[in-house]
């Protein structure tokens, strides 16, 4: 007779995450092959190289995302860690999409790289300030 395994349940916030983390990472893979493979002669080396850095920390700040699902439950601030969450999924959009969209000459919309790295500095505060506000255990 088979053993029913379970898994405890998983928190909504921890669920989305992984699954906006994930997704996330599926797009910066196919992303730097697309770089790599299909935009090497269309792209200036200066364009090439703000590509891969574009893709590198989607890859970063996605599996900063999951990070944030796996701990979440543990540090028992769902309100920090959900603005920190949102405002890195912001500084994904505002970092990496915009240098995509830059490189490809889409839209003019300007030089908000920045701000999204910036969303990522004050994402990662928020996290570290949610372990420092966590209860610790003795020992």
């Amino acid at each position: 007779m088979a053993a029913n395994l379970t898994s405890p349940p998983l928190p909504r916030l921890s669920r989305i995450l992984i699954i906006v983390g994930a997704l996330s990472l599926l797009a910066a893979t196919q992303l730097s092959a697309l770089g790599f493979h299909a935009l090497d002669k269309v792209l200036t080396a200066q364009q090439l190289e703000s590509w891969h850095w574009a893709t590198e920390l989607q890859f970063h700040q996605s599996l900063g995302l999951i990070l944030i699902a796996l701990i979440a439950p543990r540090l028992g601030n769902p309100v920090l860690l959900s603005w920190a969450a949102g405002i890195m999924i912001l500084g994904l959009f505002l970092f990496s999409g915009t240098i995509y969209v830059n490189s490809l000459g889409i839209l003019p919309i300007g030089q908000l790289a920045p701000f999204g790295g910036g969303s990522f500095m004050v994402a990662w505060l928020l996290v570290a300030i949610a372990a420092f506000r966590a209860r610790t255990t003795a020992g």
